[in-house]
């Protein structure tokens, strides 16, 4: 059984994602004075008084615009309330013909839903707020995002009405995946190619989608949630600063991160910061490489390509590559193929026999290094867990195992185990003996 979907809808500007952070308890949603900030939907997981539900930012409503963007976004909010089992319309204290239009759609459409008057943040304001009646959409509720005033009276008013069960899905185990690229490589056209559906704002303007963005989808029995990110900038300021944060908070909540890159572009500092971070965080990686239909006869074939960015880079030599194109379609459903193997290489487990059987072949083959005049002793090694693997060796003056035969040691295991796609953690632990 699902979980409800609560949408907050309303113009831009009026607090909507003031709303959501503070319903999340974070500051998942980017928050800024300007209008038409959020552009895409954000969903957080909310839990109050014991009950569960899944909470929707939107961008701004904006009736019968004509700028493409704009329509564009319109069109995800209004998406997002035909998801929802409660729509919480929120306006400000002072009506405007934007919010009477709104409204009218709201009605005309049946939605279930809550009026909210926003910015309401002193008790002698309220009155203030109860021309909202007006709007033919019941009792108005006054409240600050900001502030919080009477937020918690609210959850409560919408927890009574809630259904017990709703359009959202229980993830207790879903794989996760976040798709992160510089600007502009085509993230959120490859997440709808592969999605089959307008999902996301897609535009040709490099920085389009400022939040993270989680969906969840199926696929071969397993649930998997796929996050669209906001592409990472070298230069990092105002909005695009706390975009980035919301990237690398979108790296470290996922299992596998899908790295997509441009095919006319080099493999940059940039993408390799990215790669790092994901190795950084021990998360599954697979590198894209995206508008492959652009690639000419003739030039440097996939494996070329692969082969480069690898000797460059040794350190991406257990990462998988795939060639494609978000606007062609060409190998976007192998991706997910890609995915669920990379996620099944992740929760792979080796019993712990095999795992020494291969370390005392590699150390009888090449001993650990003598360092400060001493060598460590490697006694016996297990793989304590899996998402992701994480392999405990016992020693005896463990502090002498230099870095690089910590990569001899992770290398054997690899030819003898792959770990496709995963990044292995390797403990060194003081073992006492007798």
């Amino acid at each position: 059984m699902g979980l409800p979907i609560v949408a907050i809808l309303g113009r831009p500007n009026v607090g909507k994602s003031t709303l959501f952070n503070r319903l999340g308890g974070s500051n998942r949603a980017v928050v800024d004075e300007i209008p038409g900030v959020t552009r895409d939907r954000n969903y957080a997981k909310i839990r109050w008084n014991d009950r569960g539900f899944i909470v929707v930012d939107t961008g701004g409503l904006v009736i019968d615009s004509k700028e493409k963007m704009q329509f564009s976004i319109t069109k995800q909010a209004e998406i997002a309330a035909g998801e929802a089992d409660m729509v919480l319309f929120m306006i400000e204290k002072t009506l405007t013909p934007e919010d009477s239009a709104i409204a009218k759609k709201i009605r005309k459409a049946a939605f279930p839903v809550m009026l909210v008057v926003n910015k309401v943040d002193k008790g002698r304001d309220d009155l203030d707020a109860l021309q909202a009646w007006e709007l033919g959409l019941g009792e108005p509720l006054a409240i600050s995002a900001k502030s919080g005033r009477n937020v918690g009276d609210m959850m409560d008013a919408l927890i009574e009405r809630l259904p017990e069960h709703g359009k959202g899905e229980e993830a207790h185990s879903e794989i996760r995946v976040s798709v992160i690229g510089k600007p502009n490589v085509g993230k959120s056209s490859f997440v709808n190619r592969l999605l089959g559906e307008e999902k996301l704002v897609v535009d040709d303007i490099p920085g389009t989608t400022r939040d993270a963005i989680d969906t969840p989808f199926k696929y071969n029995g397993k649930q998997w949630l796929l996050t669209d990110t906001a592409g990472l900038l070298r230069k990092q300021h105002g909005l695009d600063f706390y975009s980035s944060l919301r990237t690398v908070s979108a790296i470290k909540r996922s299992d596998i991160v899908f790295l997509l890159i441009d095919a006319a572009q080099p493999f940059t500092t940039q993408d390799k910061r990215i790669a790092g971070m994901a190795m950084d965080f021990y998360k599954g990686l697979i590198i894209g490489i995206n508008k492959w239909d652009l690639v000419e006869a003739g030039d440097k074939t996939a494996a070329h390509l692969e082969r480069d960015i690898k000797l460059a880079d040794p350190f991406l030599g257990f990462v998988p590559f795939i060639t494609l194109s978000a606007l062609t379609g060409l190998r976007v459903r192998k991706v997910l193929e890609k995915l669920e193997m990379v996620a099944a290489e992740r929760g792979k487990r080796i019993e712990t026999s095999e795992v020494n059987r291969v370390i005392e072949k590699a150390v009888s083959r090449i001993p650990p290094p003598i360092v400060m005049g001493k060598r460590a002793n490697i006694l016996f090694a297990t793989q304590e867990r899996a998402d992701p693997p994480v392999f405990i060796f016992f020693c005896r003056e463990a502090k002498f195992v230099p870095s690089h035969y910590k990569r001899y040691l992770t290398n054997s295991l690899r030819r003898e185990f792959v770990f496709e796609g995963v990044p292995l953690k390797m403990v060194f632990r003081e073992r006492r003996v007798g």
